[in-house]
């Protein structure tokens, strides 16, 4: 009873929230080429958005390219990804190769191997890029945060920016004070500091006479390579959680996305059969590796043992994600009747992954228990499939 209650009061509010319409599109290709009056989510190898979206694009993709606008806000992990179009509000993107050719209305948080903003892109917001190497071009009205093994930044920051990694070009005009701190600066012919600039380098003191044109250039000690990339790497870690939670949020919805069913009917097997779900569920967790054990012994099984090994690993990796998606349908089965909506379950899901996450770190308990929730719901999933099969067998009998 005390563990229903944990539950409902940590997601009882989340179905508080009003639940938008949303479109989704997934295959090797999706071309949109008529306009989307709702949010829209797309997985595919390749995207390609041809028509204007009037709400929020979530999108996921080997090679994504936005040819039209968005209204609301862009969502986007891919190899690369092709900003042509414009954003009204926010762009939240992490990827191989992102280009910025269209005006933001809102805020930049991305994360890439290379970034480029294009010379005519005006960003409306503020601007926190991580990368290998970035280069921006354009205009960033609001404040410019950078961590990148190497920053080009030849165009235009309203107010202050903060730049730190391995180098730094500058060649642009930056409006409000400046914090640049990195192994080598270059500062060129067109830069200009109308604030003051506190710095620092490996090469010492720089001439910065001719570039600041108000406020003091001040050569910092403090902010020398072991502050510097502490701050670096403290950027690397933030997007690169970005990245892992946006990777889940993606896997959850693929999962309830193609497996809706099978999940609904995992979450009422662990509310009708909890002890049976859960031994089972354990039975998995430790009869695979010995299967793998032993298949590795007989060298005839090495073949099979390899592909349990491979697909006990990917289990592995997807657990709390899997566990995820089956307490939210359970959620939804116990108290909402089973009919909460789609993008409720979405989200619940994600945000059940996010506690078991936080849950799992606390220590001596939170592993151990969290172990049992992954058994629990492995096993709930492999009764409903032996139950499929029992099914199918005595129809055709």
């Amino acid at each position: 009873m005390t563990m229903k209650t944990v539950f409902i009061s940590i997601f009882a509010l989340l179905f508080s929230f009003e639940t938008f319409a949303i479109e989704i599109k997934a295959g090797e290709r999706v071309t949109i080429t008529q306009p989307v009056r709702e949010d829209l989510y797309v997985t595919g190898g390749t995207v390609v958005i041809n028509a204007p979206i009037y709400g929020d694009l979530i999108v996921a993709g080997g090679t994504i390219t936005l040819n039209d606008s968005v209204q609301f806000d862009l969502i986007a992990a891919g190899g690369e990804i092709f900003v042509n179009g414009y954003v009204g509000d926010d762009i939240r993107s992490a990827g191989g190769r992102l280009h910025i050719k269209g005006n933001v209305g809102g805020d930049v948080v991305v994360a890439g191997g290379t970034i480029f903003i294009d010379q005519s892109v005006i960003i409306s917001g503020s601007m926190l890029v991580g990368g290998g190497e970035v280069t921006i071009d354009g205009i960033v009205m609001g404040q410019l945060n950078s961590g990148a093994g190497r920053l080009v930044l030849n165009g235009k920051v309203q107010k202050d920016i903060d730049c730190r990694g391995g180098q730094l070009e500058i060649n642009g005009l930056i409006m409000g004070q400046s914090i640049l701190a990195a192994t080598d600066i270059a500062i060129g012919t067109k830069a200009e500091f109308h604030g003051d600039v506190h710095y620092w380098n490996e090469n010492g003191a720089l001439d910065l006479k001719n570039s600041v044109k108000g406020g003091a250039a001040t050569f910092d000690p403090n902010l020398k390579m072991e502050t510097g990339q502490k701050n670096y790497l403290g950027f690397a870690s933030i997007f690169l959680l970005l990245f892992y939670l946006g990777a889940a949020f993606l896997m959850i919805f693929i999962m309830q996305y193609l497996f809706s069913e099978t999940f609904k009917k995992a979450a009422s097997t662990v509310l009708n059969d909890t002890l049976k779900s859960l031994g089972v569920g354990f039975l998995f967790v430790i009869g695979i590796p010995v299967a793998i054990v032993v298949s590795f012994v007989t060298i005839v099984a090495i073949p099979v043992g390899l592909i349990l090994l491979f697909t006990y690993l990917i289990l592995f990796l997807l657990a709390t994600s899997i566990s995820s998606v089956v307490i939210a349908n359970w959620l939804n089965n116990v108290y909402f009747k089973g009919k909460g909506r789609y993008t409720k379950l979405i989200f619940i899901s994600f945000f059940v992954f996010v506690f078991l996450k936080l849950f799992s770190l606390i220590p001596f308990v939170g592993f151990p228990i969290t172990v049992l929730v992954v058994c629990m719901a492995w096993g709930a999933i492999l009764l409903n499939i032996k139950w499929k099969r029992q099914q199918t067998i005595s129809t055709s009998a």
